[in-house]
């Protein structure tokens, strides 16, 4: 049975996969040198998508691995969702055209995405929380 926590984690999956197969398509086209202007934007870029991908990819794959052992997963989704809050709010102020319209499929894709995925990791965080705290 499909409930509004399964959704969410669907959706979860679905970014994170997103984001990974974006990622390997700009490096695979040079880097993020391709999607961005300015030097600084640039250099921003690169450091973002290696250090944002490792924290956020491990976390989820560490979310994943309590999920499937059945232990308490509600501080690691909160984790998740405040460092995914604080990019977008970061990528919103910082990084040049943010809100583009993406010429790449994978970007398109991602982009359409992000809005779902913090709406999501949000409700499955506060979800998690209502639960274990009811069990324990």
């Amino acid at each position: 049975m499909i409930n509004a926590y399964n959704t969410s984690e669907i959706i979860l999956y679905a970014f994170a996969g997103a984001v990974l197969l974006h990622t390997l398509l700009v490096l695979q086209m040079g880097g993020a040198e391709v999607v961005t202007v300015s030097p600084v934007a640039y250099q921003m870029a690169q450091d973002l998508v290696h250090y944002r991908a490792a924290i956020t990819g491990g976390l989820i794959v560490f979310y994943t691995y309590l999920r499937l052992s059945k232990r308490p997963v509600a501080k690691v989704l909160a984790i998740v969702s405040i460092i995914s809050w604080i990019a977008f709010v970061e990528d919103y102020l910082a990084l040049d055209n943010i809100f583009f319209v993406s010429e790449s499929t994978t970007g398109l894709i991602v982009q359409t995405l992000r809005p779902l995925y913090l709406m999501s990791i949000v409700y499955m965080a506060v979800e998690a929380y209502r639960r274990e705290g009811s069990h324990g």
